[in-house]
């Protein structure tokens, strides 16, 4: 259902998150990466592509770890200024210490209209596009997916919160959350939920770089605690991508009012050991209304692994005897 005067970008976001799978743009693939530069294309709403280079358009990188076995990880924050306004990227890249081709990417594309410093732009007022990517999530080579059978997967979830009080204006802030997936081969489906193993919580993880290291208190004072989103189950194509537009957010203690949203991804063609797919990867949208007149929304990428690479829970020292 619509949701009245939720900021713009959000629609925006649901309608680029739900194309971004679609096989027929199956062969285009947003990054690449040679063990060295990074490149970004991004298909903006008006139609025009923008493109980053990590050689020429850097503004900042850091390492960062990565949860993938023998990967080193990097991330970067590009940007452009033009007459109308900055353009920032953001992406996480880890590769194959081996080979540095074989590697995977997830970020964020921001857009600020209007824009004239490239300080502590808010992301409630950005255009924003996000994208996954990495050779074994290329639809033109595909999974063989079994054909019967399930397969859970847990990962994370990174992005943007938005809220809106009634009367005042969108806030927004970095938000990190725990998604489980749930394939079930025989059916050819996928579901999944953000939320409901462990809480959504606020962040200053990737964005700070816009958002700045503290934290505001604005949208601290309606946390993302206790919301939950659930993706129904959605069609697993033929090339190892799904998409679907029946999301629900509901919170146990809010009156929610409405709710809709999309997501999309794609499985790996690389199999873990019992034939499955050992992760997927994607993104997904979600907003709400609540009875007393707020609106929030959920703008995240995700990627999700397979039990076998799930790195071992902490465990506890073991006590001294008596």
């Amino acid at each position: 259902m619509d949701i009245a005067a939720r900021p713009a970008c959000l629609a925006l976001m649901l309608e680029l998150g739900a194309c971004s799978s679609c096989e027929e743009r199956a062969s285009t693939r947003p990054t690449s990466f040679d063990g060295e530069v990074l490149r970004i294309a991004v298909l903006r709403a008006d139609g025009r592509t923008e493109r980053f280079s990590s050689l020429r358009d850097e503004w900042y990188s850091w390492s960062w770890f990565p949860f993938m076995p023998n990967h080193s990880g990097r991330r970067w924050t590009m940007g452009k200024t033009d007459r109308d306004g900055v353009s920032l990227a953001y992406a996480l890249v880890s590769w194959d210490n081996d080979d540095p081709t074989d590697y995977l990417s997830a970020g964020f594309w921001m857009r600020f209209d209007g824009a004239r410093t490239t300080r502590r732009l808010n992301p409630a007022d950005a255009e924003i596009v996000p994208f996954i990517d990495g050779p074994e999530l290329d639809a033109r080579h595909p999974p063989e997916l079994p054909v019967s059978g399930t397969a859970a997967y847990a990962g994370s979830a990174g992005g943007v919160y938005r809220y809106r009080q009634p009367g005042a204006e969108p806030l927004a802030e970095e938000l990190t959350a725990t998604i489980t997936l749930e394939a079930d081969f025989a059916a050819g489906t996928v579901a999944g939920c953000i939320g409901c193993v462990g809480d959504i919580a606020l962040e200053r993880e990737h964005l700070y770089a816009l958002l700045g290291w503290r934290r505001g208190d604005a949208v601290a004072g309606h946390p993302p605690t206790g919301y939950e989103i659930r993706f129904a189950p959605a069609a697993i194509g033929a090339t190892g991508g799904f998409e679907g537009a029946s999301v629900a957010v509901t919170h146990p203690d809010r009156a929610i009012v409405g709710s809709d949203g999309s997501w999309s991804g794609r499985f790996s063609s690389r199999p873990a050991g019992d034939g499955t797919p050992r992760l997927a990867a994607g993104h997904a949208s979600a907003a709400f209304a609540e009875a007393d007149g707020g609106e929030g929304s959920f703008d995240s990428i995700f990627t999700v692994l397979h039990p076998t690479l799930l790195p071992e829970p902490p465990r506890d020292d073991p006590r001294p005897g008596p």
